[in-house]
């Protein structure tokens, strides 16, 4: 070979052929390739489009549905003011008016716009004479210990930033805003580092019950913290929720948030970090019917779709059957799920069977 050509005149003419058919053979393979490439991004397209036409021919309308029974704001339990409003004079002859004949309530809810209290904690200090020492007054309930923002202004802010996801520059400007109180960026990211520090211990016991679920469902998703990319995993069940922030999206964390001798079911994506637990798992429906269209798109043969339709079907009849739980006794809601439980496993054992089939004709 010179200069990535082949020398005609080293090679025999048997040689010759055999390299010509080994390149037909690839260029076969790479046109195949290529066509099926193609057939996959042609079928999303197609997808996309009909997804788009959808949302445009049925718009998603604002509201309830169409024949739903019309709903009004509950009423305020609480008056904290009233306001009479009168007439003396008709508004559109001016002809004096006699005494009322009746009224309507108009009820309006409003803020109070809101405002800054300074308190200043005077602590006393005091000479023991037993242990020979000076000794300072305990900390009051609402007092926050060497900080100089108060519990209401760090609980808003914790719910800004992390409920709301607000950055901290937004929150310094809300904050100035609704209440004219001032205070830096770096004054409330400090305060919020101190708190964590003081609900460790409530973490811990977070991370305890969670531990002691008979479910749970994990999560993760990426997360700054100064400028660096970290992911914030999240344990969560119907009561509690356990977040962990972390420099690595590996398994290694997620072993760290569940003991090895975890018994209950976790439910969670297809991420392959989650795949390491040695416990029974669940995956997640929303995702379990994304990973079946997108086998769809690579997968057009008439057994995957076969099988694609029967658990399509298995899975909204699942759905249905949830909606419509209160309307069953439990005695009947228990035999609906042993039916699809049936239906499910029948599928499976078919799928097993071509499987079987289709080895013992390789080995053939």
């Amino acid at each position: 070979m010179k200069n990535g050509q082949i020398l005609l005149t080293e090679k025999s003419k048997e040689e010759l052929i055999e390299e010509i058919l080994r390149l037909r053979e690839e260029n076969e393979n790479l046109r195949k390739k290529l066509e099926s490439k193609e057939k996959i991004e042609a079928r999303k397209k197609e997808l996309k489009f009909a997804r788009a036409s959808q949302r445009i021919l049925n718009p998603k309308m604002p509201g309830q549905k169409k024949g739903h029974k019309g709903l009004t704001r509950t009423k305020p339990a609480k008056i904290d003011r009233t306001v009479e409003q009168t007439l003396a004079h008709c508004p559109d002859c001016h002809h004096v008016l006699g005494k009322s004949i009746g009224s309507f309530d108009h009820i309006q809810e409003d803020i109070i716009p809101a405002k800054v209290e300074v308190t200043c904690f005077k602590k006393h200090r005091y000479y023991c004479p037993d242990c020979e020492k000076i000794v300072t007054s305990n900390y009051a309930p609402e007092e926050v210990p060497h900080g100089y923002l108060g519990p209401n202004i760090l609980t808003q802010t914790v719910i800004l930033k992390y409920h709301h996801g607000l950055p901290y520059n937004k929150i310094r400007e809300l904050f100035e805003a609704l209440c004219q109180l001032k205070v830096s960026e770096g004054a409330l990211s400090q305060a919020l580092s101190r708190m964590s520090e003081w609900l460790s211990v409530e973490t811990e016991a977070i991370k305890a019950a969670i531990r002691a679920s008979p479910h749970i469902h994990m999560d993760e998703t990426g997360w700054k913290v100064n400028g660096t990319n970290h992911w914030l995993w999240a344990a969560v069940n119907s009561r509690l929720a356990y977040y962990k922030i972390d420099r690595s999206r590996g398994s290694k964390v997620v072993k760290s948030i569940l003991p090895e001798d975890y018994k209950g079911i976790v439910v969670s994506d297809f991420y392959s970090a989650y795949n390491r637990l040695g416990t029974r798992k669940q995956k997640c429906i929303v995702h379990l019917l994304r990973e079946m269209k997108r086998c769809l798109v690579k997968d057009e043969s008439e057994e995957y779709v076969k099988y694609y339709k029967i658990l399509r079907q298995i899975i909204d009849d699942a759905l249905c059957l949830k909606e419509k739980r209160d309307q069953f006794s439990f005695r009947i809601y228990l035999k609906k799920v042993s039916r699809l439980r049936k239906r499910l496993l029948r599928g499976h054992l078919e799928i097993m069977e071509i499987k079987i089939l289709r080895g013992l004709q390789t080995g053939l």
